[in-house]
């Protein structure tokens, strides 16, 4: 890219939020019509890239299309991530709502009453009566409105502007031209994310055919993939179960983790098997955007946090049960993350949720610590800690384990799992020590890439 391009992609801060994909797009079109914009299906036969020409040009034909029709919103109901990339780069410079919805908060529409559902054909819809009722207030911002992942309860529909959609987009030369794997759900808020930072620089979106350890590595390799943005759950899956053999051909230069908490353990195999890749824990809600990035390589964050204002005005405290609270600014409320923490030395770590916190004879079992536990064991690569009705206590506590592949000499899985309760039971209070503890080939995840432990 040209320093001129570099210059003018940083100065998008400057244009209105909701014009800057469409803009970008457009500069790189200009200059590189043939530059890659999306990789879809990477790794297999089925491989197929979009340049930013044809995503312009996508954008201007929807972009006359809302021009003409003007409807109260519109519904991104669309499988391919070029036509996210379109429906939101289109709505946002026409002033027009854009919803996305994951497969999980497909129930909710019926709240988005007569917006207007688009599909991969980008064709607007011909209106039931005739023309589409146009807004009374063009003038005001468009919103984005985004599904939870569901994490604490049902998925609910939150309304963002582009401002706070694009708060966390890096538009700095370093992050330009940079080829990014999507691996989250792409209409989810971190999916989102990863997309619009890649776009907003001229990058690379990369999207694996499956989240498969090997479909995944492949397409790392073979797109000179250089940011790898994921879940915990998943890069220790990418870790147990993918060819190590291939990780020497992976050109990582950064690893973002979000979405839950992540733990030392992580952070240290991250390390010695990615040593040339930056390590960063983002923390962050649908409700809330980006809270704060934690780059030191140590789990939770500085317990001094706590005690002084961060930049931008946030501030962090904490209830007596333990409970995270996050002002964004002075301006605004105090908001209950739902996430729970614990002072360990000179730094407060994530315990869990209080959502997935079990309660055996009215004693609190927290999975997150049995699991890392868990995975202490020779022999286990994962774990997965819920609770299972019991009519005596309430609940009982249940651990799935996956076992590494090879185990390690001369362990046989009777053994581990001798060995897993054992430490169990050395470690834990007796309430939390595993009352069923099951092999399975590989952990359930959810569609936003998380161990659900109900």
């Amino acid at each position: 890219m040209t320093a001129a391009t570099n210059s003018t992609i940083e100065n998008l801060a400057d244009a209105p939020a909701e014009d800057r994909l469409a803009a970008a797009v457009g500069i790189v079109a200009s200059q590189f019509p043939d530059r890659t914009a999306i990789v879809a299906q990477a790794g297999s036969d089925a491989r197929r890239a979009i340049d930013y020409a044809t995503l312009a040009a996508a954008i201007a034909k929807l972009e006359a299309e809302l021009d003409a029709t003007r409807p109260l919103g519109i519904i991104a109901r669309a499988k391919r991530i070029e036509s996210l990339v379109v429906i939101a780069a289109a709505c946002g410079r026409q002033h027009v709502p854009v919803a996305f919805l994951a497969e999980d908060a497909r129930d909710l529409i019926g709240e988005l009453r007569d917006w207007v559902p688009l599909d991969d054909s980008l064709a607007i819809p011909e209106p039931a009566n005739g023309s589409y009722q146009r807004s009374e207030f063009e003038a005001l911002p468009a919103q984005v409105v985004v599904a939870t992942s569901g994490t604490s309860g049902p998925p609910k529909l939150v309304e963002h502007s582009w401002d706070s959609l694009l708060a966390a987009a890096r538009l700095a030369e370093q992050w330009h031209g940079l080829g990014w794997l999507l691996v989250y759900d792409a209409t989810r808020w971190a999916g989102l994310q990863v997309w619009l930072q890649a776009v907003l620089t001229a990058g690379r979106v990369v999207v694996p055919a499956s989240r498969d350890p090997d479909m995944v590595v492949k397409a790392v390799c073979e797109e000179q993939v250089s940011v790898l943005p994921t879940t915990p759950t998943l890069l220790r899956r990418l870790i147990a179960s993918a060819d190590r053999s291939l990780f020497a051909q992976m050109k990582l230069d950064r690893i973002t983790l979000g979405g839950e908490a992540t733990d030392a353990q992580l952070l240290e195999q991250s390390k010695e098997l990615f040593p040339t890749a930056k390590v960063t824990h983002v923390y962050a809600t649908t409700e809330l955007g980006e809270v704060f990035r934690v780059t030191d390589g140590k789990a939770g964050f500085p317990a001094d946090w706590l005690s002084k204002p961060l930049p931008g005005g946030l501030r962090l405290s904490v209830r007596r049960d333990g409970e995270l609270l996050v002002q964004l600014s002075r301006d605004t409320t105090e908001v209950a993350t739902g996430d729970l923490i614990e002072k360990r030395g000179n730094r407060y770590e994530f315990t869990g949720r209080r959502g997935d916190v079990i309660v055996v004879g009215g004693a609190k079992v927290y999975p997150k610590r049995v699991e890392e536990l868990l995975r202490t064991v020779p022999g286990v690569a994962d774990a997965r800690v819920y609770g299972l009705p019991s009519a005596i206590t309430g609940e009982l506590v249940a651990a799935e384990i996956v076992m590494a592949e090879p185990l390690p000499e001369p362990s046989t899985p009777d053994q581990v799992r001798a060995a897993a309760l054992a430490v169990c039971r050395e470690r834990l209070e007796p309430h939390s020590v595993p009352r069923v503890l099951d092999f399975v080939k590989k952990l359930t995840v959810t569609p936003a890439g998380k161990i659900p432990r109900k």
